[in-house]
């Protein structure tokens, strides 16, 4: 209670989100100091993968969690809905890792069947991560969402540390301590949820039914986490387990992303004030503050691409412990797709809260087909995957902004011709 009292809300969440941050860039740098070139790319390739099946997918339930009690809709009520859909979709999820097992091991886990069982324990753990900071959005509780980062990330920091200092030598160990965190926050996040509350947070207002919003959202969060951590994988694929030029790609992938982590508070404080707009009929709001967005991240993002080509080696060798530098086109093209990225994630609340969950599907949809044809070609892999990593976002990001502005076109007319109606004599 007391960051509560000091600190307003967004300065929590930045605080909360640094520490998220870091934890997950210290899990690749520790990793890579201290396990040797095989076990650091096993560790580097869980954590892909972890961050594809987890919040990869179960971002939906938190997106959908967090529309549907900022819409107004009884809380209590919510939570059966959501526990219910999270858990069969979790139950799928796991139903689908198994049938892969027998061809996924061997190819992107090594043969590490310990690691097979961190992957395989993600979704569940991260399907009520999702739930509690789904309700904690929706209410506007941003201080205990601020927890949750906090925790989690401190957590990860804290057993990775310890497992440094105890000289661990399997990537395993560092997978546990990975997701602990997650175990923990989730622990703190219900401390932080109302007792007892089952009114409804405002007006009720129309919503898509949250099986139906869950399924396309699943899909839609699967392809925007598949798209930037297809490179990374692909490039393991096709090179030894212990080369160290698929090491520093990874690495270079994890830091260049860096700047993701900025979207994190931006999409959680972004979704709910767009949906009450969107309900009220102010599409003009939804449209100023996209595009506000939009425009700041390009003078951003544009600075960025410029030091993080010309300072990306540096800080590889000196934090990452990278033995080889990527290559000057390789390290501009990933911070490129990271702007591209970004400016992805910013449309997609947007599109959420208009309710056009198959346009974000469909966006993601095409920029992962594309990358995913574009890594298959010959050529070096860390350049080709680079390349295929900026194609398939800006493809993603095309598709997203016309539907977008599609969307509110039909929106306003909408509520432009429910307004004449109405006054009419």
């Amino acid at each position: 209670m007391t960051l509560r009292r000091f600190f307003s809300p967004s300065v929590q969440m930045a605080v909360g989100l640094g520490v998220f941050g870091l934890a997950g860039y210290l899990f690749v740098a520790l990793t890579g100091h201290t396990l040797s070139t095989d076990q650091a790319n096993l560790a580097v390739t869980l954590y892909f993968v972890v961050n594809v099946i987890g919040p990869g997918i179960f971002a939906a339930l938190e997106q959908v969690t967090s529309r549907a009690v900022a819409s107004g809709q009884p809380v209590r009520a919510v939570v059966r809905r959501v526990c219910a859909s999270g858990g069969s979709l979790a139950a799928v999820v796991v139903a689908v890792l198994l049938l892969l097992a027998p061809f996924a091991v061997d190819r992107t886990l090594g043969g590490d069947w310990v690691l097979f069982a961190e992957v395989l324990a993600t979704p569940a753990l991260i399907a009520a991560l999702s739930v509690v900071r789904g309700l904690l959005a929706g209410l506007q509780r941003f201080s205990g969402y601020a927890v949750t980062l906090t925790v989690e990330g401190g957590v990860r920091l804290g057993l990775c540390g310890l497992l440094v200092v105890l000289q661990a030598s399997e990537a395993w160990l560092f997978g546990l301590a990975y997701l602990g965190g997650s175990v923990l926050a989730t622990l703190a996040g219900l401390l932080w949820l109302p007792k007892g509350r089952s009114a409804a947070t405002s007006s009720a207002v129309a919503a898509p039914p949250v099986g139906k919003a869950l399924a396309a959202l699943a899909a839609a969060t699967l392809l925007s986490q598949l798209l930037p951590n297809l490179a990374p994988l692909a490039v393991n694929s096709r090179l030894p387990l212990d080369s160290v030029v698929a090491l520093a790609f990874g690495q270079a992938v994890v830091v260049a992303r860096i700047p993701l982590l900025l979207l994190y508070p931006i999409q959680t404080m972004l979704l709910p004030s767009l949906t009450a707009a969107a309900s009220k009929g102010d599409h003009g709001f939804v449209a100023r503050r996209i595009k506000l967005a939009l425009a700041v991240l390009c003078g951003l993002g544009l600075a960025y691409a410029v030091v993080f080509t010309l300072v990306g080696p540096w800080l590889l060798r000196t934090f990452m412990g990278t033995k080889v530098d990527p290559a000057t086109a390789v390290t501009m093209l990933l911070a490129v797709s990271t702007v591209i990225l970004i400016g992805a994630f910013v449309a997609q609340p947007a599109l959420v809260a208009l309710g056009r969950d198959n346009t974000i599907t469909l966006g993601w949809a095409v920029g992962s087909v594309a990358t995913l044809v574009m890594v298959t070609l010959p050529g070096d892999p860390p350049f080709v995957a680079a390349l295929a990593q900026t194609v398939g976002p800006l493809l993603t990001l095309l598709v997203m902004l016309l539907g977008l502005r599609a969307a509110l076109r039909r929106a306003t007319a909408a509520t432009g011709g429910a307004s004449r109606t109405t006054e009419a004599p």
